[in-house]
């Protein structure tokens, strides 16, 4: 991923074995002092891979009773809220977009310039992100799952379609990615 200075807000969106990257991704942005207010948004239709706690972290725009969060990141000072649709205890019920909406629907024209999104996930998790960063017409970076055989390009086993300027265009997830801007795959 590549945050922007000029977006201090980074908006990090993992669903699945797309969560590890994201914490990843919050403690980069921690080691750069002062420069991002990450927001990490989490979601889960298996038990999370951690125990979720209260948090002490609260973040204007959530529904006060979404209160689950991930130790690490609240350890860190991020704020971290948990998604599910299996009724977990603090965790918002639905999907990671749908409290994603509800958070950048309470934010001002102002605040919303400020956010980019950084999201890895399944892909139509992916897919809905994008389209939600599309509306509110905010930076998106996606970070694809894609099956990598060769790991170096050789196989072509994870190629997906991405527009370029040129136009379409194959590209290996594994060399070329995994990181696109998700505009250019899902257009």
């Amino acid at each position: 991923f590549t945050p922007h200075m000029k977006h201090s807000r980074p908006l990090l969106i993992g669903g699945g074995v797309g969560i590890p990257p994201m914490i990843f991704l919050a403690q980069s942005l921690c080691e750069i002092k002062g420069a991002y207010q990450p927001l990490v948004l989490m979601g889960s239709e298996v038990p999370f891979p951690f125990t979720p706690t209260p948090s002490s972290i609260m973040v204007p725009g959530v529904p006060a009773e979404v209160i689950a969060s991930m130790p690490l990141l609240d350890d860190l000072g991020v704020p971290s809220r948990l998604v599910s649709q299996q009724e977990m205890p603090g965790c918002y019920q639905g999907y990671v977009t749908d409290l994603t909406r509800v958070w950048l629907e309470g934010l001002d024209e102002a605040d919303r310039k400020e956010v980019e999104i950084f999201s890895c996930g399944p892909h139509p998790m992916l897919e809905a992100v994008s389209a939600l960063a599309r509306e509110f017409h905010i930076p998106c970076q996606v970070s694809l799952e894609e099956f990598m055989a060769c790991g170096v390009g050789g196989c072509a086993g994870c190629v997906v379609e991405v527009e370029t300027p040129q136009g379409p265009a194959m590209k290996r997830v594994c060399v070329d990615g995994p990181v696109f801007d998700a505009k250019s795959v899902f257009p």
